[in-house]
């Protein structure tokens, strides 16, 4: 009876292994890797050329889809046809599943800042900067002297200056 429980057991355990590994070669995912031709956001499809043809893949409510690393909704894939990608493909019975598309597109120049609170502060820097040269403008200059002709003596004009002095013949300096 021993020896009848062993080979059983034998018998069962190497059936159980061989069945797993027969799902396990099933469920090996498969990556494509070719160009978006079109994406179609009703249907949930993408199509991908590739060098052995055209691949349709279907999209579930699992696929992921990624730029450059970042997550995209699927539908904005839309935007990158023409550019590499790569799908990854799962069996599920007797079809492929998407399971992911990663794409890989050129970086695009980032825009220059259009808002109004930029504009607003390069105005206002603009003032200050302007004030601040303004100022350093008319205090780095002396005053320009002040001549009023005093009176004229014995064919002489005299004038009296800022600084509180005396010029003959000439205007302050």
């Amino acid at each position: 009876m021993r020896r009848l429980t062993a080979v059983t057991t034998m018998v069962l355990l190497a059936c159980l292994a061989l069945a797993g590994t027969g799902s396990a070669q099933t469920q090996a995912p498969l990556q494509i890797q070719g160009t978006i031709q079109a994406v179609d956001c009703q249907s949930g499809a993408v199509s991908l050329a590739t060098s052995s043809g055209t691949l349709t893949a279907q999209a579930t409510n699992d696929t992921t889809a990624s730029v450059n690393g970042s997550a995209v909704s699927f539908c904005s894939l839309q935007s990158y046809t023409g550019d590499q990608a790569t799908a990854t493909l799962y069996p599920s019975n007797s079809e492929f599943v998407l399971s992911q598309v990663a794409v890989s597109a050129p970086q695009a120049a980032a825009p220059a800042p259009t808002s109004s609170s930029s504009a607003i502060g390069v105005a206002v820097g603009a003032l200050l900067l302007g004030g601040i040269i303004g100022y350093l403008v008319g205090h780095n200059n002396p005053p320009a002297p002040v001549s009023v002709p005093a009176y004229d003596y014995q064919g002489h004009h005299y004038y009296r200056c800022a600084n509180g002095g005396w010029s003959q013949d000439r205007a302050c300096r």
